[in-house]
């Protein structure tokens, strides 16, 4: 039977693409563009599987997981986004969201991600993302707060690692041949990586009796001690002193509260502080407004998209609304490549635009960055001037390229 899945986005182009992309595949897709109409959609449809946005301006991503779930707690709900807080991340996290994906979204790893939640057995228990994008201390705050039994799976250049919840606490982890505590500290180094949450999952033994914020402080103050290299050890606890000769360890008779790194702040806040750190909040630009405003210099504007060379769209502007520009995103993104390709066997230099011309339009593409995305604008000939349409994609390329999540 052909998988039903549900598109969120508030953003047309966002959700023709990943339809159009997903169809390719063999999936049946409905696209919407408004949280509170795919909530209903949701409710009177039988769908497989839902990819929302977080960002939206009537009913938020967040609002959305949180019905779906209220109605149906097996659903898969894939949340993606550009704009990746901590705050976001983590009550995703707690609303039950299967996995995140971030802006722009690849073909193959959207491809890919939807194919492995749905060959899953039982989708709902297991929920995966990027460290990046969630912090292992706040996957760790997160689970012991809400006493889990579950597995958490790491895995960061090559190595994995795993740390098991129970009776709200981290009772087993294991790192190559440590386990236990050493395990703990040694994982909360990786700033960057992948987690798997399986829940349900007992631990095969027990290694760790400290409770979790304990490890959580003492985690962090390791990582803090070799980035401070030569600072001076307190002779007490072995912890590194400040500038004043404070240890910074909340268990040593010498620290007073007033140590560089804690300034007598409470748990909360030093876990915040210490997750912030080891977090990248990845804030994508409005590409929308960009495109706005280089339309609004373009005489005889039809429309323009930012797209990657994988033919995704991952924003666009169209002087009438009902435009479909992204239709063709795909079919472009492969011109671009072939005209490279010509390029060079003939032994051009490097590709800037190319121009296609049809009865009624200019049609002009052009590399950002990197050549990994390319702009395409279309001009009325009638009204709009070849000049200017190439003077304006050069004049707002860098500002388009800048708007573009790396």
């Amino acid at each position: 039977m052909t998988k039903r899945i549900l598109v969120v986005d508030d953003k047309p182009n966002v959700v023709k693409s990943c339809a159009k992309m997903l169809e390719l595949e063999g999936f049946e897709t409905q696209g919407i563009t408004r949280g509170s109409e795919a909530i209903e959609r949701y409710k009177s449809e039988d769908f497989d599987l839902a990819l929302v946005d977080l960002k939206m301006p009537d009913v938020d991503g967040l609002e959305v997981l949180t019905a779906l779930k209220e109605y149906d707690p097996a659903a898969t709900v894939v949340i993606f986004t550009a704009y990746g807080t901590k705050k976001h991340a983590i009550e995703a996290l707690r609303l039950g969201a299967s996995e995140f994906l971030e802006k722009p979204l690849k073909t193959n790893t959207l491809i890919a991600t939807v194919r492995r939640l749905l060959e899953q057995e039982d989708s709902g228990k297991a929920v995966r993302g990027s460290l990046s994008m969630l912090s292992l201390p706040s996957i760790v705050q997160i689970n012991c707060e809400e006493r889990n039994e579950a597995r958490l799976r790491l895995k960061h250049r090559g190595q994995e690692g795993n740390i098991y919840f129970a009776e709200g606490n981290v009772v087993h982890a294991e790192l190559g041949s440590q386990t236990g505590e050493e395990a703990v500290y040694g994982l909360l180094s990786w700033e960057d990586g992948t987690f798997e949450l399986e829940m349900g999952v007992s631990t095969p033994e027990r290694t760790i009796e400290v409770g979790w914020s304990g490890l959580l402080l003492e985690g962090m103050r390791r990582i803090d001690e070799r980035a401070a290299g030569d600072r001076p050890h307190c002779p007490e606890c072995g912890g590194f002193l400040d500038a004043q000769g404070q240890c910074n360890n909340p268990g040593c008779p010498r620290f007073t509260g007033a140590a560089d790194g804690w300034n007598g702040a409470g748990l909360e806040q030093l876990i915040e502080e210490a997750t912030t750190e080891h977090m990248e909040v990845n804030e994508m630009a409005n590409l929308q407004d960009v495109l706005k405003e280089m339309a609004a210099d373009i005489p005889g504007f039809v429309s323009a998209d930012v797209v990657g060379m994988d033919g995704l769209s991952i924003a666009g502007h169209a002087a009438d609304p009902d435009f479909d520009a992204e239709a063709a995103a795909a079919q472009f993104a492969l011109v671009m490549k072939l005209v490279e390709k010509a390029a060079g066997q003939l032994g051009a230099h490097e590709v800037e635009d190319n121009l296609v011309t049809t009865n009624d339009d200019y049609i002009l593409t052009r590399f950002l960055g990197d050549g990994s995305y390319y702009l395409g604008v279309a001009v009325e000939k009638e009204s709009g001037s070849l000049g200017n349409i190439r003077l304006m994609a050069r004049n707002y390329s860098d500002d388009l390229w800048k708007a573009i999540p790396k």
